[in-house]
C-alpha cells in the first residue's frame, strides 16, 4: 500500500474518459455548486451494499488518484487540521531531533475537543508544496484521502468534506455520480433494504 501512496505522480497511461481537474479555485467553487447534488448522491450510496461501493469507488479512485501528482497541489497539507497519534508524535520528534516534550510544545496545541492537533495551517512541515518529514509524516497523512479504504458509504461526511479540499476526492465524486454501476436501476451496485427513518 505505501508504495502505491507513494506514487503520486501523474501515470500517462491512466484512462481518463472524464476531464480531471486539479485547480483548487475550480473545485471549491464547484463543490459548492454540486452540494445539493452531491449530498442526494451520498443519501443513495447508503442505500448500496457497502462492499460493492466500495469495489467499485476503489477502482475509480485507483485510475484517478494515478493522474494527478499531489504535489501540484498540497492543498491537504494547508487546509487540514492534523491530530497525529502518539507514536506519530514520537517519530516526528525524533525525525527533528527534539525531544517529545520540547516537539509538543512547538509544534502541537490541544483543539476544543482535547485532541493534540498542529498548532498552525499550512502544516509546519509543508516546504515548497513538499512534506519535508515524508517518511515520517502523521498516520492520517499517510492515509489520506482515505478513498482506498474499506467503508466508503460509512465514511460519506468525511468525503463530503474532503470533495472540497482535494482533487482526488472531487474527481473520484463526480466520476461516481456517472457511473452506470451505480444508477438507481444497476443490479451491479447491489441494493438492499434501508429502514426508513
Amino acid at each position: 500500500m505505501e508504495t502505491a501512496r507513494a506514487r503520486r505522480r501523474p501515470d500517462p497511461s491512466a484512462a481518463t474518459d472524464v476531464e480531471i481537474l486539479i485547480d483548487p479555485k475550480k473545485i471549491e467553487t464547484l463543490a459548492q455548486k454540486n452540494s445539493f447534488a452531491d449530498q442526494a448522491f451520498a443519501s443513495f450510496l447508503k442505500t448500496l451494499d457497502p462492499k460493492s461501493v466500495d469495489a467499485i469507488v476503489h477502482e475509480v479512485a485507483a485510475t484517478v488518484t494515478a493522474a494527478i501528482d499531489c504535489t501540484a497541489c498540497a492543498k491537504c497539507c494547508r487546509a487540514l487540521v492534523i491530530a497525529p497519534d502518539y507514536k506519530d508524535v514520537s517519530e516526528l520528534a525524533s525525525r527533528t531531533e527534539m525531544t517529545t516534550q520540547d516537539f509538543k510544545k512547538k509544534y502541537m496545541r490541544l483543539d476544543t475537543e482535547g485532541d493534540l492537533v498542529f498548532r498552525q495551517r499550512p502544516c509546519p512541515f509543508l516546504a515548497s508544496q513538499r512534506c519535508t518529514v515524508y517518511e515520517s509524516r502523521p498516520k492520517l497523512c499517510r492515509s489520506y484521502p482515505y478513498l482506498d479504504q474499506p467503508d466508503f458509504v460509512g465514511h460519506l461526511n468525511r468525503t463530503l468534506r474532503n470533495v472540497h479540499v482535494c482533487p482526488i476526492v472531487f474527481n473520484t465524486f463526480e466520476r461516481l455520480k456517472s457511473d452506470p454501476r451505480l444508477k438507481r436501476d444497476s443490479p451491479k451496485a447491489g441494493h438492499r433494504d434501508v429502514p426508513a427513518r
